[in-house]
């Protein structure tokens, strides 16, 4: 189970648009839950008491989520009471290491002819984590995706979901994780394999479980 001073995060919806905020989970009395964030939000009139949020803790073995009212919001304390509805359910943690990756890629909605153009920041044989300098609309989740080596420009193709997206707090652009699609598992394995070799050699190593 989760404790203080583990990883938390608040997800909501703004229109079509997915934010998360990033903090650490101080204290708990439940069903209520205070939460330090990491970065104030970029608009604060967004995070107000009655707001409905998902809540996903990083505790243990895996990953807790719990559907939750935001309560209390102190901007000057970057602190958030939420109240939480109901049981929170338990997903174990990722089954493929991530690697961190510097690469360029390009993405469409499956069936159209117009690419937007990317970074992947971190892959694994499961997903990938893509930048975004701006937000988009997409009409679909299912995505084709074109992985461009840095060392000689040969792509790797992948069809993919949208699992999330969100707002970067302390930066410009949009991430988007998505998952693979369309591969067996060999294939997933190969294929993070390949882009793996692709990233910069200092960044090889496996990133840290959220």
């Amino acid at each position: 189970m989760f404790q203080t001073g583990d990883p938390a995060e608040i997800h909501f919806r703004t229109g079509n648009t997915l934010v998360a905020l990033h903090g650490t989970l101080v204290q708990m009395a439940r069903p209520l839950m205070e939460i330090h964030l990491k970065n104030q939000p970029l608009h604060d009139g967004l995070v107000r008491p009655g707001t409905n949020v998902l809540v996903v803790i990083s505790g243990g073995a895996g990953i807790y989520t719990a559907e939750a009212v935001i309560q209390q919001y102190l901007p000057a304390d970057g602190q958030i009471v939420v109240c939480v509805d109901g049981s929170f359910r338990f997903q174990q943690r990722r089954q493929h290491e991530r690697y961190r990756c510097n690469m360029q890629v390009r993405l469409r909605v499956v069936g159209d002819t117009e690419w937007i153009t990317g970074e992947c920041r971190d892959i694994s044989a499961g997903g990938a984590r893509i930048y975004l300098p701006q937000g988009v609309v997409l009409r679909s989740n299912t995505v084709e995706l074109l992985f461009i080596s840095p060392v000689n420009q040969q792509a790797v193709r992948a069809v993919a979901e949208i699992v999330r997206t969100g707002k970067l707090l302390d930066q410009d652009g949009w991430e988007i994780g998505v998952r693979f699609t369309e591969m067996s598992r060999m294939e997933k394995i190969q294929f993070a394999r390949l882009l793996q070799l692709w990233a910069l050699p200092q960044q090889r190593e496996p990133v840290k479980p959220d």
